[in-house]
């Protein structure tokens, strides 16, 4: 896996060059750190900032590259060139009024990179406990794939949350759903299916096959989850059907997570890995770069 790890300037972007090592380390990735300098400031700031980063983990082998202009362009810019499989990023230091409408950094990167993006947050610890989140679309089956590769890889609990649409008055009695969960899995209903096939990919994984079932607006239901749960990072699919006038002014669930999460985020846009299930982070020397990357190698606009 090749990850590109965005960095804005330091220390702020800590958490998030801490992140993206300790998932270098776990799945053998090798990571490539970008830097994007606006007009006007001086190279050396750049280079000090790639240097700072750098030392936040000076056991991986690091590619630097530093570039010039607008910081969203030329990330989905870099990604276009080279064969990255996923972008990390810092998320929103201020979701004001006018980020949300013109699109911060991050917003954009969720919203128009065709690989997997990682939305990095402050934490206090490392990768413990992940949630995964489906829906029971197409797009499921890969996002429990790769969120039980990460907890596999990273010694983290993993917890399969599935949200139900909210529940009509005459049928509130549902709202204790929760307490039927194990009399749910012995049925034959699409949910039930789904469910008994994400336990079996996490059992796959050598994992615990944690079940969550919520009921409610799925984005408010996932935060609710985040946070109740102490989470450290949460896995989402990418939502490729809403409308992009509805994307941009009112936000669709991923966007509305990776805005809102109390935690570092990972929006999933397909495989990350080409190891087969229950491989995750075997056969790989930690952090070891793949072929032509090389500590310290720098690549300059």
């Amino acid at each position: 896996m090749r990850i590109l790890l965005c960095v804005a300037g330091m220390p702020c972007a800590e958490k998030t060059v801490a992140l993206t090592g300790e998932i270098a380390r776990a799945t053998g990735a090798s990571v490539t750190m970008l830097h994007v300098l606006r007009r006007g400031v001086p190279r050396e700031c750049g280079q000090q900032v790639l240097e700072a980063a750098r030392e936040v983990i000076p056991d991986l082998e690091v590619t630097t590259r530093l570039r010039r202009g607008d910081p969203a362009g030329r990330i989905l810019a870099e990604i276009r060139e080279d064969a990255y499989d996923l972008v990390a990023v810092g998320a929103n230091r201020r979701p004001d009024l006018a980020r949300r409408l013109l699109g911060s950094v991050s917003t954009q990167i969720v919203a128009r990179a065709p690989i997997s993006v990682l939305i990095g947050r402050p934490k206090r610890r490392g990768v413990k406990r992940v949630l995964i989140c489906t829906g029971g679309l197409d797009i499921a089956e890969p996002v429990i794939q790769v969120g039980a590769w990460l907890a596999e890889a990273t010694g983290a609990r993993a917890t399969l949350l599935h949200v139900l649409g909210p529940v009509p008055e005459m049928y509130a009695g549902l709202e204790e759903f929760q307490e039927t969960l194990p009399e749910l899995l012995r049925t034959d209903t699409p949910i039930a299916r789904h469910l008994r096939n994400g336990a079996g990919i996490l059992t796959q994984h050598r994992l615990k096959a944690e079940l969550r079932i919520r009921q409610g607006v799925a984005a408010e239901e996932i935060l609710l989850e985040a946070r109740e749960g102490d989470y450290d990072l949460v896995v989402v699919g990418a939502s490729e059907t809403a409308g992009r006038l509805r994307r941009w002014l009112l936000g669709d669930v991923t966007r509305q997570v990776a805005d809102a999460a109390p935690c570092s985020v990972l929006v999933v846009k397909g495989r990350l890995f080409a190891t087969t299930p229950g491989a995750a982070g075997r056969g790989h020397s930690a952090g070891a770069a793949e072929p032509g990357a090389t500590s310290g190698r720098r690549s300059e606009d």
